[in-house]
């Protein structure tokens, strides 16, 4: 019979592992003069070309731009971020992990609850873990979905450095 003490030596032991879990690589297709190709086909420019890409969304007085991510103007350094996770995702933890240690604030989201669903929706978040960044204005900077992605886009896109505690 196993006793308490190996139960939680068992648990703390799966918990570490799954830190280590990385999900599968998923593949990226885009039109690209005039067919859709997968990015990983790509050339070196074109794939450039699609990091600058703006995403347009309908309105009811017109088409409006909402840039995601643009590479041409430097915006104010990040001040807060909203971070979308699921309880049952094996990538959120490992980014949770890595917000707490940053000295900006953010707030968590479960995007499992409904409140959380309509807060998802309300931002176009269509997967998990995503991590959107504010500046001071309350405007989006820009929004990451992996840790390399968020140290990443920390450095290109922000005018201080982050640093975790």
């Amino acid at each position: 019979m196993r006793t308490i003490a190996d139960i939680e030596k068992e648990i703390q032991t799966l918990q570490n592992s799954l830190g280590d879990v990385e999900g599968s690589r998923t593949e990226v297709y885009s039109r690209i003069v005039g067919y859709y190709r997968s990015l990983t086909n790509w050339n070196k420019g074109k794939r450039e070309e699609y990091n600058h890409r703006v995403t347009f969304s309908e309105t009811v007085s017109g088409i409006s731009g909402k840039p995601l991510k643009s590479a041409f103007i430097k915006p104010e350094a990040a001040a807060s971020y909203t971070y979308f996770f699921r309880k049952s995702c094996p990538n959120c933890p490992p980014v949770k992990n890595y917000l707490s240690g940053l000295t900006i604030t953010g707030s968590n989201i479960d995007v499992d609850e409904k409140k959380g669903f309509a807060e998802a929706e309300k931002f176009g978040v269509c997967s998990a873990p995503t991590v959107i960044f504010f500046d001071t204005h309350g405007t989006e900077v820009f929004r990451a979905n992996t840790l390399k992605e968020i140290e990443e886009n920390l450095t290109l896109f922000c005018d201080r450095t982050y640093t975790t505690v």
